[in-house]
């Protein structure tokens, strides 16, 4: 099984997904993803595939931690009005 065949479809092929994630469903995500490479790999018999996989798998892992170490800061706490746009 190769990551693409892993990996869940969307609900439509012609679906664009324009909903904001917050930290928890784009962790939650995350997870799930690493696990279906994580699966791809066990069952992975080509030297090439699978090291493109365990890449794919750091590169994953490692998004998965920045999230979590965003979502600890609670950025959202002080509430949308008080945003300020970086000056340009």
């Amino acid at each position: 099984m190769t990551a693409d065949e892993a990996r869940p479809q969307p609900h439509g092929a012609d679906e664009d997904d324009h909903d904001l994630l917050t930290f928890n469903e784009s962790g939650t995500r995350l997870q799930q993803e690493v696990r279906a490479i994580e699966d791809a790999v066990a069952q992975c018999a080509d030297p090439d595939e699978r090291s493109r996989l365990e890449t794919r798998r750091s590169a994953l892992q490692a998004a998965l931690e920045r999230i979590s170490q965003d979502a600890e800061a609670r950025p959202g706490e002080t509430g949308f009005l008080n945003y300020r746009p970086p000056s340009r």
